[in-house]
């Protein structure tokens, strides 16, 4: 491989495992474009300690024997062509425009640096692989499969943490069901999640009682949560010791609040997702990344694993909601803009001066 082609990658700057998920998409890139990954979490991760420190390697092991300090070459020329030797440790905040972030553009880039800060998932990126590539015929969970098992290594003592979890509380309980609902911030993200969290005991007590389940591994961001599931489920719930807020508060989910360790924050996401792929069955939440991280990270067979979506009758339901409330606004706003400016509509200019009559001016 060439030694003066590299792919940074750098931070999607959201959730931990949306995070992950856009460098499991990258590593595949600098694959299919024979570039050197180097993957750099900086200042707009939220899992970062300080602005001198690469977040992604307080959770894990580099993915390849480079640094960014050391693709900051005078000679070296580099794509999006915003960036240079002088900045790449710094953050684009106008990549939001995707300016120069075309995929097809990022893969035939000739330059000795690309830089990838922006997310694509692993499925528009199939179209790239030639035949001769392992990915190729690969769905796209196949090919998350092989990337995570071939890339991603825990560091020691957060290994040391999730092993130490397991041997006392989950250790010759099998079999053991781990649950993961959300709450919080992500009502923001999924229209009627109530909806969605009232399907999980229903399908819960029905493993419970079909497969002799002993303890139910819980994962969850919300206190109110967590109290539900111990009063109805008991001492079968065991969860792990995590910043936890309330169900509905937006503004103060635990990954967009501040820790007194920061790198606690990211430690607490990958314990309870790598506990999960130790159970013997699995309900999640079908439009979370922590859920779909943890069925990526084993092979469960089809009957141990189930994500919650909505059906398509639901879809439909919400979709005709968005468009009749979208009507109503553009409508609204219709009804606004005439009143505020009737001179664009035929009627009289508010804003001229009645002391100073146009025919008078014109003569």
């Amino acid at each position: 491989m060439p030694t003066d082609r590299f792919l940074l990658i750098k931070s999607w700057g959201c959730g931990f495992w949306s995070d992950v998920d856009h460098v499991m998409g990258q590593l595949l890139v600098a694959e299919l474009t024979n570039r050197i990954p180097v993957v750099y979490w900086g200042s707009n991760s939220l899992y970062s300690e300080s602005f001198k420190t690469n977040a992604f390697e307080l959770y894990f092991e580099p993915v390849s024997n480079y640094t960014i300090q050391e693709l900051c070459q005078p000679g070296f020329t580099y794509y999006p062509p915003i960036w240079n030797s002088n900045n790449l440790a710094v953050e684009d905040l106008d990549k939001i425009t995707w300016a120069y972030r075309n995929l097809g553009d990022l893969m035939s880039s000739n330059a000795n640096v690309v830089v990838s800060d922006t997310h694509y998932f692993i499925r528009p990126i199939i179209p790239f692989i030639p035949k001769t590539h392992w990915a190729y015929g690969m769905t796209a969970h196949q090919i998350y499969r092989c990337l995570f098992d071939k890339y991603i290594r825990l560091k020691p003592d957060i290994q040391e943490e999730i092993q130490q979890f397991y041997d006392e509380f989950m250790k010759g309980s099998d079999p053991i069901l781990a649950v993961h609902i959300r709450g919080g911030d992500k009502v923001k993200e999924v229209e009627n999640l109530s909806h969605l969290n009232k399907r999980y005991h229903q399908i819960v007590k029905q493993f419970v009682k079909r497969f002799d389940i002993q303890k139910i591994l819980l994962l969850t961001d919300c206190e109110e949560i967590l109290s539900d599931f111990r009063k109805r489920y008991g001492p079968m719930v065991i969860y792990t010791d995590c910043k936890r807020g309330q169900l509905n508060d937006t503004k103060n989910a635990p990954h967009l609040t501040s820790y007194s360790e920061r790198r606690r924050k990211g430690i607490e996401v990958i314990k309870d997702t790598y506990l999960a792929t130790r159970c013997t069955f699995f309900i999640g939440n079908g439009y979370s990344n922590v859920s779909y991280t943890i069925k990526r990270l084993k092979d469960w067979p089809d009957s141990n694993i189930v994500l919650f979506y909505r059906d398509l009758k639901h879809e439909i339901r919400l979709a005709k909601k968005r468009l009749k409330a979208d009507r109503k606004r553009r409508r609204s706003e219709r009804i606004h803009h005439r009143a505020e400016y009737p001179e664009l509509y035929g009627g009289v200019n508010t804003y001229a001066d009645e002391s100073f009559p146009v025919n008078k001016i014109f003569g």
